[in-house]
């Protein structure tokens, strides 16, 4: 069985054997096979570098001043190389062009902004791409950290930290994939923001062994369309809930640990459907999954133990179908079925409790 900060001590070890830096002869090196592995990913064909890469100091003594200037100067396709340290940026950075960031580490190489609105935002066909960087807010203005816009990204081995979340439930997020934005985000720390990563409109990401926690709010949530893969993630110690599916969000959600987070694991509302297989849902403060709204998930071989309440818990008008899930340990019943709710229930290793019509919902 998992345990909650298993991925994080992993992260953080890999980090300190390797210094989270490479030299900058190896650094040079990897950098054209980087960029062909983004494009070979979600093209037919690599590209052909044209230029070499641009490095850039944060103490401004790379080939350009400041990464503001590198940006605007660089051609499209280019890889710029950062060096250990902090760069700061006076206003929020758009980039409108396909651009690889590669940085000494995250926890050696960071962009930091305390502008409103965000850090960076990435609008474009693509690709964008970003490893061993992190993006950070500090302040107090509102902002997200980094916003993609559609296009085709490739995010490895970052952190996205620090938003703030503005007035009337408009949460601060660390990473937002919208539009029709879609690639992989992979071995990266989410914390400390409003929302971890946030999927909307009609993104399709790949969400694969990231780490997201200590969020206001949920560690991933999907919203509006948003859907594609979420696996081996781990969305722990959150606020709310470790993963949200909302609006009419379809994602699949496969081997990912979602523990001691303050409501429930994953939960499902409005018409929020797709499928989620084989996820462990522990110690959470109310539900291990909670179903509600109209939505009508698949769920399938989870483990939802030693929550507060209920393992798995139907609500209002929701559906959906509960095959060969396991409970165990959990403060409240296995299942809990509202009476208004109708999900389909086959052979799973738990008791189900059917409500009475007065009975509030668990």
């Amino acid at each position: 069985m998992k345990r909650p900060g298993l991925l994080f001590v992993c992260l953080v070890a890999v980090c300190l054997s390797s210094g989270c830096a490479s030299s900058p002869v190896d650094v040079d090196a990897t950098v054209t096979s980087v960029a062909a592995d983004v494009f070979a990913t979600q093209t037919a064909a690599p590209p052909t570098p044209t230029v070499g890469p641009i490095h850039l100091e944060a103490d401004g003594s790379g080939e350009y001043a400041t990464l503001e200037e590198a940006v605007q100067n660089a051609p499209e396709g280019a890889a710029l190389i950062l060096g250990s340290g902090s760069y700061y940026l006076a206003q929020p950075l758009a980039i409108n062009k396909s651009l690889h960031l590669v940085g000494a580490g995250m926890g050696r190489t960071e962009i930091v902004s305390e502008a409103e609105g965000y850090v960076i935002r990435f609008s474009g066909a693509g690709p964008f791409s970003a490893e061993g960087v992190t993006f950070r807010h500090q302040g107090q203005a509102v902002a997200d950290v980094v916003i993609v816009d559609g296009g085709v990204v490739s995010l490895a081995h970052c952190r996205f930290t620090g938003a703030v979340s503005g007035e009337g439930g408009d949460e601060g997020v660390g990473l937002w994939l919208r539009g029709e934005a879609n690639g992989l985000a992979q071995g990266c720390v989410v914390e400390g923001n409003g929302i971890g990563i946030r999927v909307s409109e009609q993104a399709r990401p790949s969400l694969e062994r990231n780490l997201c926690a200590h969020n206001a709010g949920a560690g991933i949530a999907y919203l509006d369309d948003g859907g594609g893969l979420a696996r081996q993630n781990e969305c722990s110690e959150n606020g709310s809930v470790g993963i949200l599916v909302a609006g009419r969000a379809e994602p699949t959600l496969e081997d990912n640990l979602c523990a001691d987070n303050g409501d429930v694991g994953i939960a499902y509302s409005d018409d929020g459907g797709g499928l989620a297989r084989q996820n462990e849902c522990l110690w959470n403060g109310v539900n291990g999954i909670r179903v509600g709204g109209q939505a009508g998930p698949t769920l399938t071989e989870n483990l939802c133990a030693n929550n507060e309440s209920a393992g798995i818990s139907y609500v209002d008008s929701a559906g959906g179908v509960a095959r060969q899930n396991e409970c165990a340990e959990n403060g409240g019943v296995d299942i809990y079925v509202a009476e208004t709710a109708a999900p389909d229930l086959g052979r799973n290793d738990c008791d189900v409790y059917l409500s009475e019509p007065e009975e509030a919902s668990q």
